[in-house]
């Protein structure tokens, strides 16, 4: 199934006879919305989008939706929570239920990212919460996956823009040690953990040496990455 076509209750019912693909994939609902759901999210953003069933077994049998409101708003809350998800790219006719005789499924229509928007990772850390599919797995990315991904949106305008009057300050400081902290329990010897935090930040493309007039500072990327709320509201409203 494409990500990019209509969602159909029958064609959703058709794919149930089929097994999981690169981009099909099946998620029990039983206690809630699984931690695994949104690795799935990032690795078909990142790769080339693909529906996720929620309250269908790995087997393929509907086990449904229980408590439909709640899941759907614990469902909601994280994926607009830039603490858990870096990017919504979802919009709400993504996201539909689906009434099947042994239960609900949650059908969520997950887009390939663009250029700009990839990265999308988990945990605020892309180094450690990019996924991509491969077959029907996620798999985590690679740190040279994760750079050319960095690269690739670094080269927009807007991504990459000097922010001025704005410095490390306007960054939410326990967002950057939390980082910092998950970073090193996965790569505890990487050289980019001895860099400060504007160093940490230029590596990362959220700091920005403009060669052409000596300017330098914080970018919308790392504004976006760890900035303080109310930050992020005044650049972005």
């Amino acid at each position: 199934m494409n990500a990019t076509e209509a969602i159909n209750p029958i064609n959703i019912l058709e794919k149930l006879d089929w097994l999981e693909k690169d981009d099909l994939e099946f998620k029990s609902a039983r206690g809630g919305v699984p931690k695994s759901l949104w690795e799935t999210y990032s690795a078909m953003a990142n790769t080339h989008g693909g529906v996720i069933l929620l309250g269908v077994e790995d087997d393929g049998h509907i086990s449904g939706v229980s408590n439909l409101k709640n899941i759907k708003k614990s469902f909601w809350d994280t994926i607009n929570n830039r603490g858990k998800v870096s990017i919504n790219l979802l919009a709400s006719q993504d996201v539909q239920e689906v009434v099947h005789p042994s239960g609900t499924i949650l059908v969520i229509k997950v887009p390939q990212a663009n250029r700009y928007q990839r990265p999308v990772f988990l945990e605020r850390n892309p180094l450690t919460g990019t996924y991509r599919r491969n077959c029907e797995g996620d798999y985590h990315c690679s740190e040279q996956e994760v750079s050319r991904m960095l690269s690739d949106r670094a080269e927009d305008p807007a991504d990459s823009r000097i922010l001025k009057h704005f410095s490390l300050a306007d960054l939410d400081q326990t967002s950057v040690q939390q980082y910092r902290q998950r970073f090193a329990s996965h790569k505890p010897t990487h050289p980019w953990l001895g860099e400060d935090d504007q160093g940490l930040l230029l590596k990362l493309g959220g700091w920005r040496r403009n060669r052409h007039d000596g300017s330098e500072g914080l970018t919308v990327a790392g504004l976006l990455m760890f900035g303080r709320e109310e930050t992020i509201r005044e650049v972005l409203p």
